[in-house]
């Protein structure tokens, strides 16, 4: 297969933004060995972007790093500290793509970005928007994920630590009515580290 017929199907497939190795040996209906030694040529020479294995990006409809981050475990969303920083929430600036999935979880690193993917059960999987194409948390939301999973369940912070990150936050910006919602389908041990983050600020 050569590079104008691949990039021809890429253009007549413009509205779908990635795909995997296998969409595209489907798409045109070649050998697997012949479509995958001409992509990996296209990836080396930058006229398709390869960010992941067996993961390609539409040249002639780039999808922006956070749709990407959808296409690779869904059912997603973008969540945590990543959700915090990108609402004006968290102070500082998150370069990792923190999202929660009802999948097991995963950890992607491509050249460019790192995506972190982490399990919860079905019952904790809502409080989301619609963002364009990308699903994005309530601000809300995005803090109680981020403690339950940080440190009530995985301990990845201890309470100094997870306290440390609150106090970088603008939490007054918060729905309060909404947070306390939210809050009432979590254990009490996130609760407690919420009403003492609350109580810091």
């Amino acid at each position: 297969m050569k590079v104008d017929e691949l990039l021809a199907l890429f253009k007549e497939h413009r509205r779908k933004k990635v795909f995997t190795l296998s969409d595209i040996i489907t798409l045109a209906d070649e050998r697997r060995s012949s479509v995958s030694v001409q992509l990996s040529r296209m990836a080396k020479a930058r006229i398709v972007e390869n960010p992941l294995k067996g993961i390609y990006l539409n040249p002639f409809n780039i999808p922006s790093v956070e749709e990407i981050a959808m296409f690779m475990r869904d059912p997603c969303y973008l969540s945590m500290e990543y959700a915090l920083s990108r609402s004006g929430i968290l102070s500082q600036e998150a370069f990792t793509l923190t999202l929660v999935t009802t999948r097991p979880p995963h950890r992607f690193v491509s050249p460019k970005n790192v995506f972190e993917y982490h399990q919860v059960k079905q019952d904790l999987f809502w409080g989301y928007r619609k963002d364009g194409h990308v699903l994005v948390a309530d601000p809300e939301k995005a803090l109680l994920d981020m403690i339950y999973i940080r440190y009530t369940r995985s301990r990845d912070r201890d309470e100094r630590g997870i306290l440390s990150l609150m106090d970088d936050m603008y939490l007054g910006d918060l729905d309060k009515d909404r947070l306390m919602e939210f809050g009432k389908r979590f254990d009490q041990r996130t609760l407690d580290i919420l009403s003492k983050g609350l109580v810091i600020k």
